[in-house]
């Protein structure tokens, strides 16, 4: 998206969670989430400890894996994690964690678009949940990022005050849907500042300076900025603007003062009687501002931290497709690019035959396949002799060798990320000697 200096722009999202189903709001551009949290009873014996299903929220791409995400299932001792990737497969057991861990990294989803289904089970002892509901998750591959960002944080913090004086005085109101009526919002709470969320509200600040929208760089939409930093909460939402070079001036568009119903989505937010937090991100790039608000509704308290007005190094995930995407964006900020590569695999065992050698290796974790290199000598002259795409392929049989000779191997895993290769270590080198 083009963004001259001169250029304004703003959005806003909104999430609630509650037990009341997802809606989307189509006249107002808002986004609305709301998350059923009712458990399954599973019915038992009378004094027999019964243990609900849980449910599978969502799943998170990431640069080493994908972060799946679940309900709290009551009585629960832990849970076991489950994932296979074809229907007709059995179940293969990925972790097993202890109550109270609600989400699981899977660092071995590496494949670009592949396909990963799992399931969740809540235990207690002996006794089991009943298996949650499949889900399927599409992988995209993450790219991360090193990008050099100038924060501006005491402005920033400079919002909080125009924020409640606006909830608590005069101008709090809205139109309604019909633009007929303006409709004024008492006993609207005073916002306390959460330095938490003003660490999520930096991040995303940082994230539409790249991609201007509620969608994040990486695939995910905002929101998940705040599950991913373990930040609790009902209700949450976000706006965003660029162009404003003052805390006065990017408030003043916030409040949208001269627009009908559909274009006060910014508006709402800030007047909008579930929160009890927000946090603002302000950075500059290339010239021009950033601007992130974040509401929540949270029973965590947050401790001060000191205001970052300062240029700072960050790391951020971006997915692999989209790069090219968001080249120009990032040419003034990057540092460098770095792709997860595949865990070290080793040779286990080298047997020789007449005129061949048979190789075994171990399963390297997040790689798609291997390459197997061969020398006559231990320290020079390698040259690549086979590439595997397979990665459970864990064989090879090297053929049409001299009778009793000594040959030396290594082998390195890869995986394919946006039509590059990205490998991992090398193994250690094995001598084997032909019959």
């Amino acid at each position: 998206m083009k963004k001259s200096r001169g250029e304004k722009r703003f959005l806003s999202a909104v999430i609630l969670t509650a037990m009341l189903g997802t809606f989307c709001c189509s006249d107002c551009g808002s986004m609305i989430f709301s998350e059923n949290k009712a458990a399954l009873v599973v019915h038992a014996k009378e004094n027999e400890i019964k243990v609900s299903q849980p449910v599978i929220k969502g799943c998170d791409n990431k640069y080493d894996g994908m972060i799946i995400r679940w309900s709290e299932a009551e009585n629960a001792e832990g849970y076991n994690v489950y994932r296979r990737t074809r229907s007709t497969q059995p179940w293969t057991l990925l972790a097993t964690v202890p109550a109270g861990t609600l989400s699981y990294k899977d660092n071995d989803t590496m494949k670009d678009g592949g396909l990963y289904t799992y399931m969740v089970q809540a235990f207690n002892g002996t006794i089991l949940s009943k298996e949650s509901a499949p889900k399927t998750f599409n992988r995209v591959n993450i790219t991360l990022a090193r990008v050099k960002v100038a924060y501006k944080q005491k402005s920033a913090r400079e919002m909080l005050k125009m924020i409640n004086d606006f909830r608590r005085g005069p101008d709090a109101w809205a139109w309604n849907a019909t633009n007929t009526t303006k409709v004024y919002i008492s006993g609207l709470s005073r916002l306390s500042y959460d330095y938490a969320l003003e660490k999520i509200a930096m991040t995303r600040a940082a994230e539409v300076a790249v991609n201007f929208s509620h969608e994040r760089p990486n695939g995910g939409n905002c929101f998940s900025a705040l599950d991913e930093a373990g930040y609790v909460y009902t209700a949450a939402g976000e706006n965003i603007a660029y162009g404003f070079k003052t805390a006065k001036a990017a408030f003043a568009a916030f409040q949208e003062n001269d627009n009908k119903y559909i274009g006060q989505g910014h508006r709402r937010n800030m007047l909008n009687k579930d929160y009890n937090v927000c946090a603002i991100g302000h950075v500059k790039v290339n010239g021009v501002h950033y601007w992130v608000q974040e509401f929540a509704n949270t029973t965590e308290d947050s401790d001060y931290t000191k205001t970052q007005s300062a240029t700072l190094k960050v790391d951020m995930e971006i997915a692999s497709e989209d790069l090219s995407s968001y080249k120009k964006a990032l040419k003034p900020i990057l540092v460098k690019y770095k792709d997860y590569p595949p865990t070290k695999s080793q040779i286990v065992a080298a047997e020789p035959a007449k005129k061949k050698v048979t190789l075994s290796f171990t399963r390297s974790v997040g790689a798609q396949g291997y390459e197997i290199y061969r020398s006559e000598k231990k320290k020079t002259g390698y040259k690549f002799i086979k590439r595997i795409g397979k990665q459970d392929k864990l064989t090879y049989t090297d053929k049409k060798l001299s009778s009793k000779k000594k040959y030396y191997y290594y082998v390195v895993p890869y995986r394919i990320s946006h039509d590059t290769y990205v490998y991992g270590k090398k193994s250690d080198v094995i001598k084997v000697k032909t019959r």
